[in-house]
């Protein structure tokens, strides 16, 4: 009796354990086989998607562009480059050019941004602080003639070079629009400087903030003679000097560095503007151009405006601000005010991932009959990637493009 009983309760056991084993190991294979048992949902950023969403948007054939250039960065190196279509259409005069990586247009605006790398290195070499009063760094004639609330410390119009550099300034610099105002002269930056300050200005887009860097180089670096006779040349022939021995010659640029070689560069193959979506009726009435072939003048736009550069040039400037180590064309404390304060990248946004720093720029579409245009942009994201879009198209939403091919480009690590 007993043994049956043991028997029969071994077996219950070893059928118990058995069971135990078989479901054991089914359930192990089920989840060996369902990876979304393990992965990792947070999100995941995809470099080729963000490369494939930006060219669905650049080539949008309801909204097609003339031209464009596309340049990407990843951890300070070059990720992808791409051009389309013409710098001067094949159906426009003295077309077709072809477009290129490597085609020289006007960066406009986006010349801020390399005219603030300039002026911090300059204030580093001569140990000045972004806190300091411009003022005093003024040529040595314009500082007791410069409205006295500029300096008084206890006034929102106290000026320093931090708030010179992120448009925060109350010079009341010439023009009605003050987005973007125009290029001032040497002698209208002193007379805005002179007048009484308007409060209003500060925080406007003013060309004449960064106008006033070539000024402040000419004073800084190269104690210039404000009361020579061709001392509004001198400071942008400096400045252009500057530029091309701390930030072009370094990384191998050979973009036109002089005021007359940008005056040179205009009268050779140039991209024309031209509106968008593109349309192959809308002529020049004057010369029956389909493009706006025009120029642009260095000596007006030194430091705002102005600079001749490629997708390429600019891509490479980009990683060599943000991870050169060996501070080649600035030091690691001054990258970090630029990023930190968004100095000259004064249309940063906030993305869905973070800060994108930002700075556009553009050249034309002065009135609505003239709808031809250059734009630039370049936007800085905070994951090691940089992006460059230029075109020869009056494209108003590249900085849209960016930001939205960067958020699509984020997909859930289970997917």
């Amino acid at each position: 009796m007993k043994t049956s009983i043991l028997k029969k309760a071994f077996k219950t056991i070893v059928k118990s354990t058995l069971s135990l084993f078989i479901y054991v190991l089914v359930f192990s294979s089920c989840e060996k086989d369902d990876p979304q048992q393990f992965c990792d949902p947070s999100p995941k950023f995809n470099i080729d998607l963000f490369v494939e969403e930006l060219q669905t948007r650049l080539n949008d054939e309801d909204k097609p562009m003339v031209g464009y250039q596309l340049a990407i960065n990843k951890d300070g190196n070059l990720y992808h480059s791409e051009a389309a279509g013409f710098a001067i259409h094949e159906n426009d005069s003295e077309g077709p050019v072809a477009m290129t990586v490597n085609t020289r247009m006007n960066v406009a605006s986006v010349s801020k941004f390399i005219g603030t790398i300039a002026l911090l290195k300059a204030m580093e070499e001569h140990n000045v602080s972004l806190e300091f009063n411009v003022v005093n760094y003024l040529p040595e004639s314009w500082r007791s003639q410069v409205h006295s609330t500029h300096s008084d410390v206890d006034s929102d119009a106290y000026l320093t070079f931090r708030k010179l550099l992120q448009m925060n300034t109350a010079i009341n610099f010439p023009g009605d629009d003050p987005f973007p105002g125009i290029m001032p002269t040497e002698t209208q930056m002193l007379n805005a400087l002179v007048a009484t300050p308007v409060m209003s200005r500060i925080g406007e887009y003013q060309n004449g903030n960064f106008t006033l860097i070539r000024v402040l180089i000419g004073e800084i670096v190269y104690n210039l003679d404000e009361t020579a006779g061709d001392y509004s040349t001198a400071c942008t022939d400096k400045y252009f000097e500057y530029v091309k021995e701390n930030i072009y010659d370094p990384l191998n640029i050979n973009a036109p560095s002089s005021p007359n070689e940008v005056e040179s560069y205009y009268d050779g193959i140039y991209p024309w503007g031209y509106q968008w979506p593109f349309d192959p009726n809308f002529q020049n009435a004057s010369d029956g151009t389909l493009g706006w072939k025009h120029s642009s003048n260095p000596y007006r736009n030194g430091g705002s405006g102005g600079k001749l550069l490629s997708s390429m040039d600019l891509a490479k400037i980009l990683a060599f601000f943000k991870y050169d180590q060996g501070e080649t064309i600035i030091s690691k404390t001054q990258r970090e005010s630029i990023i930190n304060s968004e100095l000259g990248l004064t249309e940063s946004v906030d993305g869905t991932y973070g800060k994108y720093l930002c700075k556009g720029g553009l050249r034309g579409a002065d009135s609505p009959v003239s709808r031809r245009a250059l734009r630039s942009r370049i936007m800085i994201f905070p994951n090691g990637v940089e992006a460059v879009i230029l075109t020869n198209s009056n494209n108003t939403s590249l900085g849209g493009i960016l930001r939205n091919s960067f958020d699509n480009a984020w997909k859930s690590g289970c997917e």
